[in-house]
C-alpha cells in the first residue's frame, strides 16, 4: 500500500480518488455477476458514512435498483466504537422476498454490520442479503460477520474522507486518509 506525504489538512493519504473509483468499478463488476440483471435489487446504504460510496457504486450496477437508507450509530464523537449499535432510523419499505445489498463505508468491530444483516434477515425476511463495504478492518473484528464484497483491507487506523468523518468533518474529501499519531498519544 502506497502512502503519500502529509497534505494541507495534516492527513496522510491512504487511498487516492482514482484508486477508490477503480476499486468501486471492480466491486460493481462482481456485484453485477452475483445478481441477475432481470431482478430488482434493493440497495440499503448505511448513513452517513457510506453515502459517497453508495452513490458511486449504484451508478455502475446493471439491474433495476431501489435505493434505501438506514441510519445507525456506534461511534458518537469517539475514535473507537462505543460497543453499542444505536438504531437512529430503520425506516424501510417491505423487503420480504427481495434481494438486498447492504452498503457500508467500513467494517471494523463488525457490530454494526451484524446488527443490520440480522435486522434485514429476521425483521424483513429478505430473499437474500449480501454485504459490500469499501473498507474492511478485520484486525478490529469483535464479532464474526459475512462480508461478501470488500474494497480495501486496512490496518488499525482511524480513517476519514470519502464520506467518513471525525466529529462530522472531512466527509467531503475525495480521498481516504488518516492522521498520523502524535508522540504523546
Amino acid at each position: 500500500m502506497m502512502i503519500t506525504e502529509k497534505n494541507e489538512s495534516g492527513l496522510i493519504e491512504l487511498f487516492s480518488e482514482a484508486k477508490i473509483q477503480q476499486r468501486i468499478k471492480e466491486l460493481a463488476d462482481g456485484i453485477n455477476k452475483s445478481f441477475s440483471p432481470e431482478k430488482d435489487l434493493v440497495v440499503v446504504a448505511v448513513l452517513a458514512g457510506s453515502i459517497l460510496f453508495a452513490s458511486d457504486l449504484v451508478k455502475r450496477l446493471n439491474m433495476p435498483v431501489q435505493l434505501e437508507f438506514v441510519r445507525l450509530s456506534s461511534y458518537g464523537n469517539g475514535l473507537k466504537t462505543s460497543g453499542n449499535v444505536k438504531p437512529v432510523d430503520l425506516t424501510l419499505p417491505g423487503l420480504e422476498g427481495k434481494n438486498v445489498l447492504i452498503v457500508e463505508d467500513i467494517v471494523d468491530s463488525g457490530l454494526t454490520a451484524k446488527f443490520i444483516i440480522d435486522y434485514l434477515k429476521l425483521q424483513h425476511n429478505a430473499a437474500s442479503v449480501k454485504f459490500v463495504t469499501l473498507l474492511n478492518k478485520t484486525c478490529s473484528r469483535q464479532v464474526p460477520v459475512q462480508v461478501d464484497f470488500s474494497g480495501f483491507e486496512i490496518d488499525d487506523k482511524f480513517v476519514v474522507g470519502y464520506g467518513m468523518d471525525f466529529k462530522g468533518y472531512y466527509r467531503n474529501l475525495p480521498y481516504i486518509g488518516y492522521f498520523p499519531k502524535n508522540d504523546n498519544e
